[in-house]
């Protein structure tokens, strides 16, 4: 949806960027000035960029930049951080109640439902639990209740291990005490209460664009910042004779059905980075 230049290209597209623009490299605040004008081209063009809020961002507008490019625990900083104008100008900038930068990405989504038909999908950084949905009813009301959260630095929806800007559980069962029954169970109950086909989310690093539950829940994020050592890599879908027919994008290759997980996870090599990785999920 952009072009070699850096301009939209998609048209009437709608690209969803499921959040962690930040803390991801030496150009934090530049890929977000790029996106914000990337969503104001693409909406002059007929489309939508939509951004979400992931648990970086969140970090960044609490003043917790350890992440940050250049941060140091013992030292002055470097870096981005530093050229930034070090800690304290960093931290008042990403301040959702009064910095430029902070007060902008608060006003950005914490979850997305979008796609028509069988393509309809709720998109988030990490996933929301059914409890959530029940307490709050709508995606409406859950992005406001974040929002308000945020500004004032309180509230459930920004706890470290349930919130939908952390929550690990589906993408690693394991991890929530549940099993993978139950926990495909409450993704099917979350995604029918809002609406969706599934739920797509990034926050958890696979080695491929992949898929739990029978396809209901989407795993993005395959760590493509170049500080990773990633590629770019992204998730497509488009109604087939009524149907959706989901591809993973990659530069280095034809589209491909993102596989199941643990199924792919069978083949990988002992001891490779991808066997790694597989470890954490299945």
């Amino acid at each position: 949806a952009v072009d070699g230049r850096g301009k939209w290209s998609g048209g009437a597209m709608t690209v969803v960027q499921t959040g962690d623009v930040v803390d991801r490299g030496n150009a934090s605040i530049a890929v977000l000035h790029m996106l914000w004008y990337l969503r104001e081209q693409a909406a002059l063009a007929g489309g939508e960029l939509v951004l979400l809020i992931g648990n970086h961002e969140l970090l960044n507008m609490q003043g917790r930049i350890s992440y940050v490019h250049g941060y140091s625990r013992s030292g002055p900083a470097s870096g981005e951080l530093a050229a930034s104008g070090g800690a304290a100008v960093w931290r008042a900038r990403f301040s959702p109640r009064s910095g430029d930068l902070g007060s902008e990405i608060v006003l950005q989504d914490g979850l997305a439902v979008r796609g028509i038909g069988r393509c309809r999908t709720l998109f988030v950084h990490a996933g929301v639990r059914l409890h959530i949905v029940q307490q709050y009813g709508s995606v409406d009301a859950i992005n406001k209740a974040i929002r308000h959260q945020i500004v004032v630095d309180a509230g459930e929806l920004l706890d470290p291990y349930d919130g939908p800007l952390w929550y690990r559980g589906f993408a690693r069962p394991h991890t929530s005490r549940m099993s993978e029954t139950d926990v495909c169970a409450e993704i099917e109950a979350t995604i029918q209460a809002l609406g969706a086909h599934r739920m797509a989310v990034g926050h958890n690093i696979v080695p491929w664009v992949s898929t739990r539950c029978g396809g209901s829940l989407q795993l993005l994020d395959v760590g493509m910042s170049s500080a990773y050592d990633g590629h770019p890599a992204a998730w497509r879908c488009d109604l087939d004779a009524g149907e959706a027919r989901i591809r993973a994008l990659y530069t280095d290759g034809d589209p491909l059905e993102p596989p199941d997980l643990c199924t792919r996870c069978k083949l990988t090599i002992p001891h490779t980075r991808d066997w790694f990785d597989c470890k954490d999920y299945c």
